[in-house]
């Protein structure tokens, strides 16, 4: 009896806990919208949007092998790039479609581990034009 007294009394304490919170007035601002541009920040954030992306695929495909899993991630980093320098997101904004290509070829590799990011960038920059 002691021990449904004890319950009864946490769960009372926890309805008025929560009844207190829920009286009290808050200033709301209005929300942002989603920044689309921060996804594709960098390079750094699309390497690490790819095996997100890859993952959620492969749950609906679970007896992927790991060449497949390998190709697909290399399709959704092409992919991704190539979907931010046509909608002119982050980074990609301004770039040439075959710098945005090999932006995505590079971020297959850096997310597969094969590459490391700053090779990446280096070599997108023998290719790349300088900026003034």
């Amino acid at each position: 009896m002691k021990r449904i007294n004890g319950i009864f009394i946490l769960l009372l304490g926890m309805l008025l806990i929560s009844v207190s919170l829920m009286a009290q007035e808050v200033a709301t601002e209005p929300v942002p919208g989603m920044d689309y541009n921060g996804v594709f920040a960098s390079l750094v954030a699309i390497v690490a949007a790819v095996p997100f992306v890859v993952e959620v695929v492969k749950g609906f495909f679970p007896k992927m092998n790991a060449i497949v899993t390998q190709i697909l991630s290399w399709v959704v980093a092409v992919a991704l790039c190539m979907f931010g320098w046509w909608q002119h997101l982050g980074f990609l904004d301004g770039l040439d479609w075959y710098i945005a290509l090999l932006y995505g070829l590079g971020s297959g590799l850096a997310a597969n581990g094969i590459a490391d990011i700053g090779l990446v960038q280096w070599l997108i920059g023998l290719f790349g034009k300088k900026k003034a």
